[in-house]
């Protein structure tokens, strides 16, 4: 059996504005320290065989909280979409500021990026390319910390190796989920504790 972890990094400034933001380096604020910390501690008897986190500060720092003696892998791969031209902005202000642009994007989120961004089938390509990789290769206990879309699509290829269950979890800041895998079945243990 394989247990994984899956941690959404802790709150950051931006994550009370209701903008979109992926490759900007939002650091945590003093609730997200508060929230890494409280991981760290409800985690800290947990014997990690792996430690995986995204590149992005909120992510490294809030692993760093739960792990302390031991450097986790920093993959690309579990970074989240990239907003592009968008990033830092509401939506209100993206529809604005490239109107056009947004209302592609809204009518084909899959197939259409935002401005000087990712599409989301790129996105989906580098977590999938994760999952095969490594998570599907590897066994014992893992801590994966990460965003909400790659929390989300994980747990989603996991249960239906498809993305097809994306927008069915939601991941809160500062939380963690249990998954289990055994053979080829995946089980939800824990979701947002």
């Amino acid at each position: 059996m394989t247990t994984y972890y899956f941690v959404r990094h802790g709150t950051t400034d931006f994550n009370g504005l209701g903008v979109y933001f992926g490759k900007t380096d939002s650091p945590l604020n003093v609730e997200g320290i508060l929230q890494a910390k409280a991981l760290g501690v409800s985690l800290s008897k947990v014997n990690f065989d792996e430690i995986y986190t995204s590149p992005m500060k909120r992510c490294v720092d809030t692993a760093r909280f739960i792990t302390d003696k031991r450097m986790p892998y920093v993959l690309d791969e579990l970074s989240e979409l990239d907003f592009g031209r968008w990033e830092g902005l509401d939506f209100r202000q993206c529809s604005e500021r490239d109107p056009e642009e947004f209302r592609k994007w809204s009518a084909d989120y899959r197939n259409t990026a935002p401005p000087e961004g990712e599409k989301y089938t790129e996105f989906y390509t580098r977590v999938r390319r994760f999952y095969e990789e490594i998570l599907m290769q590897k066994e014992g206990t893992m801590l994966i910390v990460a965003h909400k879309g790659v929390l989300q699509l994980l747990v989603s290829l996991f249960l239906s190796d498809s993305d097809s269950l994306f927008w069915n979890f939601n991941f809160l800041l500062g939380k963690y989920s249990i998954l289990e895998r055994y053979e080829d079945h995946c089980t939800i243990n824990r979701l947002n504790v």
